[in-house]
């Protein structure tokens, strides 16, 4: 982890882009502490995207901390990226090192009780149907697949779809309550509302099958059962994920 302080210019940048050249990061992840830098200068940020690029063809990720997403630092640096894939942004340190853990964890062998696929019928938004209904849904459905790094859904876009997570983890940051993976959904909001509420980037390679919301609406108006089954399933993950967001604030509220 790198710390930055002061406003950023060419100069400034080219002194850490040499230390990093000469010491280059022996992990896979590279933290840029950047709380303390009010600005940067558009040659310093060019010269900053050139290094994180270099970094990212050898599999390097930058992280970024201490920026918002609408802030004069992120987006010059953003825009200078050559392969934004191997950038990520965390407003909070605590939030940039909880992600940077969950990562070397998992890709060293951690989270070994995740299942690596999962059928469709072992979703949670699913309980309860049958084969031939689970069946039927999966013909309307397309076999979606991400790279890491790659944007899934974008916050503020049309809410269009739905996806049943098959392999893969999406893992979340900050306080770790909870990982996403095989047998999961994510999107499915989209039952109700009309936009989508987050970003989700996959944090693995993922396999998942994508339902257009307009082709689930139309099975679930010739099938009523069905649609009040899947409903109920939906209330019941909306009041878990209700009750580990009050978890969270309890726990958030103890320091």
């Amino acid at each position: 982890m790198i710390e930055l302080v002061g406003a950023l210019n060419f100069a400034a940048i080219d002194y850490v882009t040499r230390r990093l050249a000469s010491a280059p990061p022996n992990a896979p992840l590279l933290i840029l502490d950047f709380r303390r830098v009010p600005d940067i200068t558009a040659a310093g940020a060019q010269l900053l995207g050139e290094k994180l690029a270099t970094l990212g063809n050898t599999g390097v990720t930058a992280i970024l901390t201490g920026v918002e997403a609408l802030s004069s630092v992120w987006t010059a640096v953003f825009a200078r990226t050559a392969e934004p894939q191997r950038l990520r942004r965390f407003a909070l340190l605590d939030e940039a090192i909880e992600w940077a853990e969950d990562q070397i964890i998992y890709r060293y062998g951690g989270f070994t009780a995740v299942k690596e696929t999962s059928h469709l019928g072992e979703q949670a938004l699913l309980a309860g149907l049958g084969a031939d209904e689970i069946a039927a849904l999966a013909e309307l459905s397309t076999e979606r697949w991400y790279e890491v790094g790659q944007r899934i859904v974008s916050a503020g876009e049309p809410a269009n779809s739905l996806f049943f997570l098959q392999s893969g983890v999406k893992l979340p940051s900050g306080v770790r309550l909870a990982s996403l993976g095989p047998g999961m959904e994510f999107g499915e909001m989209a039952i109700i509302e009309q936009r989508r509420s987050a970003d989700v980037w996959a944090d693995t390679p993922i396999k998942c099958l994508e339902l257009p919301l307009d082709a689930f609406a139309d099975y679930r108006q010739l099938h009523p059962q069905i649609a009040m089954k899947i409903m109920r399933n939906l209330s019941a993950l909306l009041a878990r994920r209700l009750i580990l967001a009050n978890a969270k604030v309890d726990l958030l509220s103890a320091y």
